[in-house]
């Protein structure tokens, strides 16, 4: 059976910021919109645009 490459999403925190998670840590997931939101027990979801879409300015 061929293997399939699949491509690391980016992991983004509850401002919308890039994220590197640290060991000892829990991180609640969320898989979006071709992005993981990765949320701290004392975090919750925010409103945010799809951080993984080209954003155009105009």
């Amino acid at each position: 059976m061929p293997t399939i490459k699949q491509p690391q999403l980016p992991v983004f925190d509850a401002q919308g910021h890039p994220l590197k998670l640290k060991p000892q840590i829990t991180y609640k997931l969320r898989v979006k919109n071709g992005y993981i939101l990765a949320l701290r027990p004392d975090q919750h979801q925010t409103r945010l645009p799809n951080l993984a879409a080209p954003h155009s300015h105009q």
